[in-house]
């Protein structure tokens, strides 16, 4: 083939190359004089392609934006101001359930709407974070980080939810799923951020390759990619998709998804590089020394200031068990409550019932039995009143009738007023069948909580009753004319 004719080749390569600027009509008929007279068609290019593309996409630009404004060499993170430390006053709402994105929930303007919406509310109930689902379109299986167009609703919305909690002077928590990817099409075709196959561990199940050179740190997930964060990429884009969510998104702090599949010290790595207020692991276990074991792993500094939370499920199941059995023996371990609050109260995130835990029925919620609602509501006197942060599930407060709202609201107000923190001292006075009771200090006053089948227990006289429902019961009374605490009431969480 001649030069002019690879020339003109070229040329007529370059004039359907999407996102080349030429001026067409006078190229085609310069391209047309240099073929010498043969008649040429260039095709013009394709919008739906372009718009379709992911190479040529918001996501992509966001991509590329953000490594330009949160990569290493040009970011320097803020030392964390931690709001998740000893003496926290913090409550959390899970605001989100399984059964409320597009799958199943057509609202107008997605589950974004209705957390924007419902701001002002929450603010005003007393929750301090809100907890949201993941933001990257496919949600707990996501596929582009950078695509905030997801089931639960547009990128716009999204942003316009965020503004509207900080303006209720709500913080916001995102759900971040590092532990595992999907591709766009196929399992690994990874795009914005673009990454090769070898960021996926060897014994993945993924049968493609090349993979990684190791194998997985800890559990797998069989419905994704199971990710390498030994990988230099994977660690670097991580660190730049979080400040980017943090800085230009506008969230407080993070919710880290099935922690269990990679070593603490990488969560350690991640709130460096990214300073949230706030940091909490699913470790979805019972064991707590288990659980003890991952939140001291996530600050390897003295004092475990910007060690994060985790959520409690060892008092998760042994609350659940307890209300429903009506044995309550086992909410006591040595005068020390047996969950992770009676070891490590100020990383303890406490809660009910949640997306993890709740029935999979799109059904089960509105239609939950009256006994069933009642035992959930005990709960709540529970971990509302005890140490630790606790967790207020969104269908427990906002679609189970007023009655439900109510009782949890109460229940919020009475923590409120007393004062009682994360590491507020406690002792249990009964955990026996058909009675729990237990006595917290506030900073302003002391409560008493009573679950149980037992009516005839109370805490004497001098007491206010602040809260009450079926089967439970909350007095309080003013801590600076309390008389002093019974010497054997050894529960004194404040020590550890």
């Amino acid at each position: 083939m001649s030069s002019k004719n690879i020339r003109l080749l070229f040329s007529v390569l370059a004039l359907a190359v999407p996102g080349v600027s030429v001026q067409a009509g006078d190229a085609l008929d310069s391209l047309k004089l240099q073929a010498g007279g043969i008649d040429l068609a260039i095709p013009a290019p394709s919008g739906q392609r372009l718009e379709n593309s992911p190479m040529y996409t918001r996501a992509r630009a966001d991509w590329q934006a953000a490594n330009k404004l949160y990569s290493d060499p040009v970011f320097k993170p803020k030392k964390q101001q931690r709001v998740d430390t000893a003496g926290s006053k913090l409550i959390l709402l899970q605001g989100f359930h399984w059964y409320a994105d597009d799958y199943w929930y057509h609202p107008p303007r997605g589950w974004w709407g209705v957390l924007a919406d419902k701001a002002q509310d929450v603010g005003r109930a007393g929750f301090d974070l809100v907890w949201f689902p993941p933001v990257s379109n496919g949600s707990y299986y996501p596929n582009q980080w950078y695509n905030l167009d997801s089931q639960w609703g547009k990128k716009d919305e999204l942003v316009r939810a965020v503004k509207a909690m900080h303006s209720a002077g709500v913080k916001v928590v995102a759900d971040v799923v590092l532990n595992h990817r999907n591709g766009l099409k196929d399992w690994a075709d990874y795009v914005n951020p673009d990454w090769p196959t070898t960021v996926i561990v060897r014994n993945d199940e993924w049968q493609g390759s090349p993979k990684s050179l190791y194998d997985d740190e800890g559990q797998g997930d069989f419905g994704c990619r199971d990710l390498d964060h030994r990988d230099p990429i994977v660690q670097n884009d991580t660190k730049v998709f979080m400040r980017w969510l943090k800085n230009t998104i506008g969230f407080d702090g993070w919710r880290y998804d099935m922690v269990k599949g990679y070593p603490a010290y990488y969560v350690q790595m991640y709130n460096e590089a990214s300073s949230p207020v706030f940091s909490v692991g699913e470790y979805y276990d019972t064991n707590r020394q288990m659980m003890t074991n991952w939140i001291d792993g996530t600050d390897s500094n003295p004092g475990k200031t910007d060690a994060s939370t985790a959520f409690d499920f060892t008092t998760r199941y042994n609350l659940v068990g307890a209300v429903e059995s009506e044995r309550y023996e086992g909410l006591n371990d040595n005068g020390r409550p047996s969950g992770l609050i009676g070891w490590w109260p100020a990383k303890s995130v406490t809660f009910v019932e949640s997306h993890d835990t709740s029935p999979r029925d799109e059904n089960f919620m509105a239609n939950a039995s009256a006994e069933y609602r009642t035992q959930r509501l005990m709960g709540y006197a529970y971990i509302l009143t005890h140490p630790g942060i606790p967790c207020v599930f969104w269908p427990h407060f906002y679609d189970w009738g007023q009655s439900a709202h109510d009782q949890i609201q109460n229940l919020i107000n009475v923590r409120k007023r007393a004062g009682i923190t994360s590491t507020s001292r406690m002792a249990i006075l009964a955990a026996t069948n058909e009675l729990y009771a237990a006595v917290i200090d506030g900073e302003n006053q002391r409560v008493v909580v009573k679950i149980g089948r037992n009516w005839g227990w109370n805490p004497g006289n001098g007491w206010d009753i602040a809260a009450y429902g079926e089967r439970y019961s909350v007095w309080t009374q003013n801590l600076k004319t309390a008389a002093p605490l019974n010497p054997s009431y050894t529960n004194d969480t404040a020590k550890y």
